[in-house]
């Protein structure tokens, strides 16, 4: 049995060495094979908090702007003789930005980058008892005053939010086996949810669903649930004041999708079956 030497320490990183002042980092460790780095170059007053348990993990922050707060929690224990192999990044080089990552399993990897300013985001990756694989969670936030939040617990998924617009809300759930999520905020005052709950059962076949947003004040929502195969779900709002709602309940094969150009839209697809497809536009 290879032999675990568990380390303990604590890092904290001053502007001594920066351009900038009044910052303050601490890495706390214990396990083996860690590495973990917080680079504060430039700005003021901005803070760093990693924790990290288990072996083979990697946590990296960097941060530019002034008065940003970031924290990382990583924990493999308890994944047996499997090799974690954790990577999560935070990179903020905006103002007053919030970011927090949270991982937990194996083979994980999670990245949030702020150039804006005001934005908050979170990512959450925790398997439970299993042993999860190949988790992705991407946030990339240029515009201002945005919210994002990931939640990931299942096999092999994949998850990105961006928002280049202001005042975007978006949040995806995930919990199953080979899932894709994306949304794309570009307007202003947009809300974006997605959830999926399904197990894919064929190997080359993945939930997909896509939300995008380029107009103002639109609010969508997408769900996949059941045992989904190979369904797709889009919903792209251009206009202004527009509602979307998509649900598939499987047990898949099936697409939807909403279009709306105008404004002041409500469009609606409940599917439940196999090979369905159906397609709202709305001008």
């Amino acid at each position: 049995m290879k032999k675990v030497i568990a380390i303990f320490a604590v890092l904290v990183l001053t502007a001594g060495m920066a351009y900038g002042q009044n910052h303050k980092a601490t890495t706390n460790q214990d396990g083996t094979n860690l590495e973990a780095t917080i680079l504060q170059v430039g700005g003021n007053w901005n803070e760093a908090l990693q924790n990290q348990e288990g072996l083979n993990n990697i946590l990296g922050i960097n941060q530019s702007g002034n008065r940003n707060y970031a924290r990382q929690e990583q924990d493999s224990r308890g994944t047996g003789a499997y090799d974690p192999d954790n990577r999560a990044y935070i990179i903020q080089s905006g103002n007053w930005n919030e970011a927090r990552q949270n991982q937990v399993g194996q083979r994980n990897y999670l990245r949030t980058n702020q150039s804006g300013n005001y934005n908050f985001a979170r990512q959450d990756q925790d398997p439970g008892t299993s042993h999860p694989q190949a988790y992705s969670g991407i946030i990339t936030q240029s515009g201002d005053r945005n919210w994002a939040r990931q939640e990931q617990g299942g096999n092999a998924f994949s998850a990105e939010i961006l928002q280049s617009g202001d005042w975007n809300w978006a949040r995806q759930e995930q919990d199953g086996n080979r899932n894709e999520a994306e949304i794309r905020q570009s307007g202003n005052h947009n809300e974006a949810r997605q959830r999926q709950f399904g197990s894919q059962s064929h190997p080359d076949g993945a939930g997909e669903l896509e939300i995008i947003q380029s107009g103002n004040h639109n609010l969508a929502r997408q769900m996949q649930t059941y045992d989904e195969t190979a369904s797709f779900g889009q919903i792209i709002q251009r206009g202004n004041w527009n509602e979307a709602f998509q649900n598939q309940y499987g047990p898949g094969s099936n697409d939807a999708t909403i279009i709306q150009r105008s404004s002041h839209n409500y469009a609606i697809q409940n599917q439940t079956g196999s090979s369905l497809s159906a397609t709202i536009i709305q001008n």
